[in-house]
């Protein structure tokens, strides 16, 4: 392979990692992903109107719902630490994060994705869209 192939696969490997989703996804019950999900109730802490709009947007959430859909995010993460001081230089540091769970009675499903920047709408239909395509509404 002639150096001009090498190059254009490092910046082809380097796309492809650029458009990556970075989430943690864990599925603590397998039947989850056969079984349809008839209707979930929204907890989301701390409340966040965007928040609740997209994912209301998305799907039609019902309180009276025994599964439920629980939603948390932190924003303005800064470590302090001398301790990670190579890691914050060498990489780009979570300053927020997103998670979305399922449950009824335990755990049945986790998505999780550190954020450079604060969660937006946009990182929340995207979520939401990678826990469709896991899973059957």
């Amino acid at each position: 392979m002639n150096s001009l192939a090498y190059i254009f696969l490092f910046y082809w490997v380097v796309f492809l990692q650029g458009c990556s989703d970075n989430a943690i996804v864990n599925i603590f019950d397998k039947k989850i992903t056969q079984n349809r999900i008839e209707c979930m109730k929204l907890v989301l802490f701390p409340p966040d109107e965007k928040i609740e709009k997209t994912l209301k947007k998305l799907y039609s959430f019902d309180d009276s719902c025994a599964v439920k859909f629980e939603v948390s995010k932190k924003s303005g993460i800064v470590c302090n630490s001398n301790q990670n001081s190579q890691k914050k230089a060498l990489t780009n540091f979570p300053s927020s994060y997103l998670r979305m769970q399922i449950k009824n009675k335990r755990l049945l499903y986790s998505y999780y994705i550190d954020l450079d920047h604060d969660v937006t709408s946009e990182d929340v239909e995207k979520a939401f869209a990678r826990i469709q395509k896991d899973l059957i509404f």
